[in-house]
């Protein structure tokens, strides 16, 4: 692609530096505990993504819905083109901007970037989009995940059909998923419906499990398997037609020789191969010897039919069948393989490749305006939500139990939502990263008013359409600041705005998933702010700018005793200026070196600041 103002993505990401952030009591959610795990930010999600240092490398999932470049809900700052830390959302992109493709591109090229960056080895993003841009997208998608990782064109039916439009009309949009690394990444399956399930029974009582009928057969014609078969019950002899017995010869003999009767080859000169015939079929030199072979073998078949627990391979429920094949409910996986076509569950794998899903199986828009209506009430502003179970199918495929989900768009927190409710359904156990900075005509930063909104409500069930059960969970709310991070701004920083910035940035790969930090009550210690999921205590020697920070043996004196006092490990993260007094069972980190390292500051860590990305890039 070729257009006006293209630059390198990594370009871009290099001027754009981390932010300030401070944590918003008020509208995080949960006890501390609870809300270590989950994370809202509010604010331009490219600054924020650079400000989320320690996760990248580390997200599983990524599934956001970008804005459409519909002529309505796409804005662009021009400023970007020069600065992109401007913080501002820019002006709404008319349908008549004859360049709105080229800002859209502009926009999104440095933001999917990053979002691979965020994405751990074996990691896959998921991306809504609808026919406005999606050949755009595509191509921008193969160019910085690389074609060879696009893993699915999902093709979903957003709404019913309408008479209303003068060629044809628009009911579906699509989700482009690609995987940072195909050969790293998993599909996984999908909850079996319950029609799915009631295809199985138990009719011979079989004591292996429950079971369905099967196809003996493969597709296509195959040279030595379109022989044909002779039934013991009724001499007919069975051939695949355009098809090929899917089993070895071998085994296909021992199977219908399970029905107490014995086979031998016989060519019947169809062209297909010797068959497989009842024994002594071919000297049976008469009809008469013929139908008396045939009957002392339907007498030994119907006999093993009453017995029950029948073999593999059946001629149906009464005999009179083709052959079939028995499949075990306990042999195939009690998830369903995602189809080409979200019509049933049936057992199988398929390519996803493009596929469609039905209303019926992700959801309408319609479907998810009606949830948020429900949560939050009516007047929220939007007319279009990705409804609920469109989502929750794609996390139950594409994030491991125990994942991080970021959407960097968050929109009105269906990805939360999802993500909470699956937590509670199943023992996915996941945790969530929204990022947003919508804003209404009157200034209104919906990550607050809406987003957090309705998270809050599904996790303490106060729906607006009336009281639900809650769910054990929780978020920090944290709002993204203007100011740039540096030494002079982390100086600067009182105490509580510091544990802030410490408790955001604190990420250790040993504890991977869980890697983060419980604030404990403020004013509760001198020193001891936060606590790991190793019991491990964090203490902070900062009171102010102006003042000493210095670790010596009197402080650490002092340490001791709040660990003591609060039964954590005897290993202690502390945080000073200076250290005058060290030890082994202390991890001391300077402040600010330490603190900028966390963030990404290091020229070692950092990808942007050599020549790694742009080589990624061209290779």
């Amino acid at each position: 692609m070729s257009y006006t103002g293209r630059r390198a993505p990594w370009q871009i990401i290099r001027q754009v530096k981390p932010k300030l952030n401070k944590i918003v009591k008020k509208y995080s959610v949960g006890d501390e505990a609870l809300q270590a795990e989950n994370e809202i930010w509010d604010g331009e999600n490219l600054s924020a993504m650079v400000t989320l240092y320690k996760y990248r490398g580390q997200v599983d999932l990524i599934v956001t819905d970008p804005p459409y470049n519909t002529g309505g809900d796409f804005r662009y700052n021009d400023k970007w083109d020069q600065d992109p830390n401007d913080p501002d959302l820019g002006d709404l992109v008319p349908k008549e901007d004859g360049s709105r493709h080229s800002k859209w591109l502009k926009f999104m090229t440095p933001r999917l970037w990053m979002m691979r960056e965020m994405l751990r080895p074996g990691g896959v993003i998921a991306i809504c989009i609808d026919h406005r841009e999606l050949y755009r997208l595509g191509m921008l998608m193969d160019e910085i995940f690389r074609e060879d990782n696009r893993l699915a064109i999902i093709n979903w039916q957003k709404t019913t059909p309408k008479n209303q439009a003068q060629h044809i009309t628009v009911t579906t949009e699509y989700v482009l998923v690609y995987a940072k690394s195909s050969e790293r990444a998993k599909t996984g399956t999908v909850e079996r419906s319950a029609l799915a399930n009631a295809r199985f029974g138990n009719i011979d009582t079989d004591p292996l499990s429950e079971w369905k009928q099967g196809d003996l057969t493969g597709k296509g014609p195959s040279a030595g398997a379109n022989y044909a078969i002779q039934s013991p019950f009724t001499g007919m002899f069975h051939d695949p037609g355009e098809r090929h017995w899917a089993n070895k010869r071998q085994q296909i003999k021992t199977w219908a020789e399970e029905w107490g009767v014995h086979y031998e080859d016989l060519d019947l000169e169809d062209g297909r191969g010797k068959a497989l015939a009842l024994k002594g079929w071919s000297a049976a030199s008469s009809d008469s010897k013929k139908k008396a072979l045939l009957a002392s073998a339907r007498k030994a078949a119907e006999a093993r039919l009453k017995k029950g627990a029948w073999p593999v391979l059946y001629w149906g429920t009464d005999g009179m069948q083709k052959p079939v094949k028995k499949v075990y409910k306990s042999l195939v996986r009690q998830g369903a393989v995602p189809q080409s076509f979200w019509l049933a569950d049936e057992e199988g794998p398929a390519e996803l490749d493009a596929v469609s899903w039905l209303r019926n199986m992700s959801g309408r828009s319609r479907d998810g305006v009606e949830e948020l209506d429900n949560i939050v009430g009516k007047g929220h502003g939007f007319e279009t939500v990705k409804p609920l179970r469109l989502i929750k199918k794609i996390i139950q495929i594409w994030c491991r139990p125990n994942g991080i989900v970021l959407d960097p768009f968050a929109g009105s927190g269906t990805t939360a939502h999802a993500v909470l409710e699956l937590n509670n359904e199943t023992d996915l156990n996941c945790r969530f990263i929204l990022i947003e900075q919508g804003n209404t005509e009157k200034g209104d930063h919906y990550a607050k008013t809406l987003t957090a909104d309705r998270v809050k409500r599904v996790i303490t069930g106060d729906w607006a359409s009336g009281k639900r059960p809650g769910l054990e969970a929780g978020f920090r709310f944290i709002e993204l600041q203007r100011s740039k991070i540096d030494a002079d701004a982390v100086n600067a920083l009182a105490r509580e705005e510091m544990i802030d910035l410490l408790l955001t940035s604190y990420w250790s790969k040993a504890e991977k998933a869980k890697s983060y930090l419980r604030r404990l009550p403020s004013g509760a210690c001198r020193y001891l702010f936060a606590v790991n999921p190793k019991n491990e205590g964090f203490f902070l020697i900062w009171d102010a700018p102006d003042q000493d920070s210095l670790l010596n043996r009197e402080a650490f004196k002092r340490i001791v005793e709040e660990a003591r006092a609060t039964d954590l490990s005897q290993r202690y993260h502390i945080y000073a200026s200076l250290a005058t007094y060290t030890g082994r069972s202390i991890e001391f980190y300077k402040i600010p070196d330490s603190v900028l390292e966390q963030i990404g500051f290091n020229p070692r860590s950092d990808a942007y600041n050599n020549e790694s990305a742009e080589d990624a890039i061209d290779a």
